[in-house]
């Protein structure tokens, strides 16, 4: 989402900021910077995360100000490099992002939340309930794990876009509805095959890679 400052009522804004700095703020004391150091080639995976996301996110469509349609990328970068540092690397992209594609960084911090906080957090709970809950399948792993979770994603940004910008007071319910929400799926669905087929690609060549891929677990002996 791409908007100019004066269009953002400051409370939402400050609201955005504040949920970013929150989840943010957690991830650096959680994230495991020890297993980073041990294992320094795993940084490159954090810093490659965020041209990542911008691509990711710079390839939009916008239906109306305010209203975009664009790839996500989170739940690739939260099954390769795990919840905590997605949230620090979708942080800097979420400050990037106003200086590649233009608006103002009022916006910022929701950007942050939508497209990367709210998907993040539901792949990661996904992927997990999965793998306490059902078998260690690695077309499971693809199907729940990377594709349901990205297509959810996806509709989860959407509807919390659509309830920002009524927030907003920008538009009302049947011209979101008619411009936006019932041209999401189009977006869902090819969000899940990309983010389907970066993971497939990675579990299979590099499952190093992937922290939430144990390739002993969901390939060896079946």
């Amino acid at each position: 989402m791409t908007l100019p400052n004066h269009l953002i009522p400051p409370l939402l804004a400050g609201i955005g900021w504040a949920a970013a700095a929150i989840s943010v703020l957690w991830a650096v004391r959680a994230a495991p910077w020890e297993a980073l150091r041990s294992a320094p080639g795993r940084l490159n995976l954090v810093v490659l995360a965020v041209p990542f996301l911008l691509g990711m996110w710079s390839l939009n469509a916008t239906l109306m100000p305010g209203l975009t349609l664009h790839f996500l990328g989170a739940a690739t970068v939260t099954l390769v490099i795990g919840l905590e540092l997605t949230l620090i690397a979708g942080l800097v992209a979420a400050l990037l992002l106003p200086l590649i594609v233009g608006g103002g960084l009022a916006i910022a911090g929701w950007t942050f939340v939508l497209s990367l906080l709210v998907p993040a957090v539901m792949t990661y709970g996904i992927t997990r309930a999965s793998q306490r809950w059902m078998p260690p399948n690695f077309f499971i792993y693809l199907f729940v794990g990377v594709f349901l979770s990205a297509v959810l994603g996806v509709i989860a940004h959407g509807a919390g876009t659509a309830l920002l910008v009524m927030a907003m007071g920008l538009y009302d319910f049947d011209i979101i509805w008619n411009n936006y929400l019932r041209v999401l799926p189009l977006l869902a669905f090819p969000e899940g095959v990309i983010n389907g087929m970066i993971m497939t690609a990675l579990a299979l060549v590099s499952p190093s890679l992937v922290i939430s891929f144990d390739d002993h677990h969901y390939i060896d002996g079946r």
